[in-house]
């Protein structure tokens, strides 16, 4: 039996090792995940009540919370400190670990209501079931996702374009439960029934080991495999390095007059051979595509038909409503003048000009926003929060986007195509996913894209905000797995860095550094096969998440059960001899 002290000592040695195995700890961290489990087990083990799994569960996930996400609050410096980023950083560390804790607790009802066994395989689709389910809605936070602390690990994490990141998750947690066991049933070596316990220490060694190997054997397999390409391109990513903070205060020609030099020099360095340029999110921080900037739209034009490069870039769109003309959706803003209003959103537009000097303009709108960042939650059912929390640069209250189709273009001939090696050319359009910034930390939604024919994946981001904290680095590594999931190249644009291109094995083939500015181009091929993952989507996940909820149903009918059996033993009168 251990101590009240020892307890809490355990949850924290827990939280501790779980937040360390995440970015930036390396392939070492990484594996921190494999064994973090183990203590919060051990803690867990004697509990008598539901409260004991909730208390210390709830500390091992408020450490995991502060060691990796620390960086939430925007802690730069005195003289950046953002209040409302502050606030947020606060509200995260104190409320998701109640997120966090609810596998624990399904995990104890099991295990006080049928057994420690049944309770130990359960934990593993447990996790998954609730690590899919935290992806929806308004409070939304997949960061912590267990799978996200193997993003060095690539060629243990191959066999996850079969199955999703999911499995990932299921299986980092069975390691531990198997390490648990291996101590539990050691224990049992020196007693009566010594036979049993050697038995099970061989056993679950032996799943251990299978546990540890087999990935790395398909992923050696794996990673020396390509994807068959039959049309590649070059693309130019663009690092401005501008401060996030100062550009939303920046004159509007200046803005775009520093996107253009960072260009003309990126092209010069290239020798003018790319294919694609891409700048990064909110690059232009003004509503450009209104009809008041039709200068600075027709400026930007101008610049894209003197390169004679397609452009992605990020940006904020905007429509208004015009009451009695127009309908207004009921998620319209009031814009503070009489009759208009608007929804704003955080987007992306690529532009190319055609063979006959027309412009083509298609545009993306952010669909996973970060809750109180980008947009407040439950704003909609509760207008007045809105007015509470309003962030001073410009991005506190988008609206959602819509739709999984990828920006397309048409692919210049092989003949027209820079530079050497162009494949040969049977991929007759670029579809590209322009996922915005946090979007990229969803597996599912980024698979949507790529099921949808997206042969290239882009991630245009601005990490900037958090400094050189975790943050940024954690935000690159991630995009990892999703050129693993999908089997798709990446390129990531980052306004402060980490800029990247990723291969579709999960290679990083080239980086720009933090707060540097700078440019990369690389050939980046053009991939059409679906995983199985893409295919079939998350078909462990679901049904992990439907076994969730049954044993939590469960819990909540036997403890309502009991309590109506308390009161009816209190209320049945006492007969006397």
């Amino acid at each position: 039996m251990l101590s009240r002290r020892n307890r809490y000592l355990l949850a924290i040695l827990s939280g501790l090792l779980l937040g360390l195995a995440f970015p930036p700890t390396g392939f070492a961290g990484g594996l921190l995940a494999f064994i973090a489990l183990v203590p919060l087990l051990f803690v867990l083990e004697d509990g008598t009540r539901l409260r004991h799994a909730f208390k210390y569960g709830w500390v091992a996930m408020f450490v995991l919370g502060i060691v990796s996400n620390y960086w939430v609050g925007g802690w730069k410096s005195m003289s950046e400190v953002d209040p409302f980023l502050m606030v947020g950083g606060v509200l995260l560390a104190i409320v998701h670990p109640f997120f966090l804790v609810v596998p624990w607790l399904l995990y104890d009802v099991i295990r006080r209501r049928i057994g420690r066994t049944a309770a130990l395989f359960s934990l593993p689709i447990l996790q998954a079931g609730f690590e899919y389910a935290h992806s929806f809605g308004d409070l939304a936070y997949p960061w912590l996702n267990l799978y996200n602390t193997q993003t060095y690990n690539i060629r243990y994490d191959q066999f996850i374009e079969w199955t999703g990141p999911y499995l990932l998750s299921m299986v980092i947690v069975l390691v531990n439960v198997e390490i648990f066991q291996i101590f539990f049933h050691s224990h049992r070596t020196n007693g009566t029934d010594r036979s049993d316990g050697i038995e099970g220490v061989f056993r679950h060694s032996v799943v251990l080991v299978l546990l540890v190997l087999l990935p790395y054997i398909y992923g050696n397999v794996a990673m020396g495999h390509h994807e068959d390409s039959s049309a590649s391109l070059r693309v130019t990513i663009i690092q401005p390095n501008i401060d996030p903070w100062a550009k939303w205060y920046t004159d509007e020609q200046r803005t775009l007059d520093t996107n253009f030099d960072a260009t003309e020099m990126a092209l010069r360095s290239c020798r003018d051979s790319t294919d694609l340029v891409l700048w990064p999110e909110t690059a232009i921080t003004f509503y450009i595509t209104s009809p008041a900037k039709s200068y600075e739209l027709g400026e930007l034009y101008k610049f894209i038909a003197g390169t004679r490069h397609p452009l992605l870039t990020g940006f904020p769109d905007r429509q208004d409503y015009l009451a009695g003309r127009d309908s207004i959706p009921p998620v319209a803003n009031y814009s503070g003048v009489d009759g208009v209003y608007y929804r704003s959103w955080n987007a992306a537009m690529l532009l190319y000009e055609d063979s006959n000097g027309r412009m083509h303009r298609t545009t993306y709108h952010k669909q996973k926003l970060v809750p109180l960042g980008e947009h407040i939650p439950f704003v909609e059912y509760f207008p007045f929060l809105g007015k509470w929390f309003q962030w001073n640069v410009g991005i506190g209250s988008w609206n959602y986007g819509e739709g999984y189709e990828p920006l397309s273009m048409p692919t210049p001939p092989p003949t027209q195509r820079s530079g050497v090696g162009g494949g040969r050319g049977v991929v007759d359009s670029l579809l590209i996913t322009p996922t915005i910034c946090y979007e990229s930390v969803y597996p599912s939604f980024v698979r949507h894209f790529v099921e949808h024919g997206a042969n290239m994946l882009a991630i245009i981001t601005n990490d900037g905000w958090y400094g050189r904290s975790s943050g940024p680095y954690q935000h690159e590594q991630f995009a990892v797995l999703r050129a693993i999931e999908n089997r798709r190249w990446i390129v990531r644009c980052a306004n402060t860095g980490i800029s990247a291109v990723i291969d579709d094995r999960g290679r990083i083939v080239k980086s720009l550094p933090l707060f540097v500015s700078g440019s990369i181009t690389a050939r980046v091929p053009l991939l059409e096969r679906e995983t199985l993952y893409v295919r079939w989507g998350d078909y462990i996940a679901i049904p992990a998440m439907i076994y969730g909820i049954i044993v939590l149903v469960w819990g909540i009918g036997y403890r309502v059960k009991m309590r109506q059996q308390r009161r009816s033993n209190q209320s049945a009168p006492v007969v006397s001899a």
